[in-house]
């Protein structure tokens, strides 16, 4: 594998690469999951990704995926460190860069300084083709996510009601703060196609009326004990999943490249 300092310093022909941020209203309906396996079928698609763990000094997904860090964001915090140095290899074309917890990076950062940190981890955005990232925990880390660099935005939601209600309230704040950044739906932990459509009637009926804009779905994944089972394994999800969730991403990348396109990036 190619050391990541070998790839591209700049977009060809002046373009940004697209940067997709992967976001929920809540914890605990798969946003890690699904941003992970987004970023290996980009992969697979033979773009260079990078894997951006959001969560800032309270990430978890270098555990999901089996890999110590060497290095933390403080270091970059504190001018030891380029984000280039943070970078961790996961396989061919995706690299990660990790959020550790437990390191030092102060606590007491306030939202101007995450963003300033955000900011400079985002320089690493131009040496790649393809970035997720993965929004972190609670509104605060997705729309700062949103609103720097970012050309696309996925809304993850599963079909109960308090899920659709902090759906809404991702939409609804990103719509103020980027109003005019691409944001789509995805239905996660589906039983049928009818239950993540109707989750997407409900979702986009409130985004009509109240914000004025339209909600597309990108897509729903299904309801996998398979999946489960990988994800409670460091490392299984960077092997093949299941067929049925497989297609769902392969349908999600899709249309998110349909909806927010490398060229839109902001």
């Amino acid at each position: 594998m190619k050391p990541v300092l070998e790839l591209r310093a700049t977009p060809p022909e002046g373009r940004a690469p697209g940067a997709w941020v992967v976001a929920s209203g809540k914890g605990g309906v798969g946003k890690s999951l699904l941003s992970t396996l987004l970023a290996v079928e980009s992969a697979r698609r033979g773009r260079a990704t990078l894997l951006f763990d959001g969560a800032q000094n309270q990430g978890n997904l270098h555990v999901l995926l089996d890999r110590r860090p060497a290095r933390g964001l403080s270091a970059v915090w504190h001018g030891e460190a380029e984000p280039a140095e943070l970078l961790i290899p996961l396989r061919d074309r995706l690299w990660l860069l990790p959020a550790p917890p437990g390191e030092h990076l102060p606590h007491s950062l306030g939202p101007l300084e995450r963003a300033r940190l955000h900011y400079w981890l985002s320089a690493l955005y131009q040496r790649f083709d393809r970035v997720i990232v993965d929004g972190g925990p609670g509104l605060e880390g997705a729309l700062r996510a949103a609103t720097i660099g970012a050309s696309g935005m996925a809304v993850v939601a599963v079909p109960e009601p308090a899920a659709l209600s902090d759906a809404y309230a991702l939409v609804k704040l990103a719509h103020l703060g980027a109003p005019h950044l691409p944001v789509g739906l995805v239905v996660n932990r589906v039983e049928s196609e009818g239950e993540a459509e109707a989750v997407h009637e409900r979702l986009e009926l409130a985004t009509r009326k109240f914000l004025r804009r339209e909600l597309p779905l990108l897509g729903a994944v299904p309801e996998e004990g398979a999946l489960r089972l990988a994800a409670r394994t460091p490392g299984r999800l960077l092997e093949r999943a299941p067929e049925s969730v497989e297609h769902a991403v392969r349908t999600i990348v899709d249309r998110f490249e349909s909806l927010a396109p490398a060229e839109a990036a902001a």
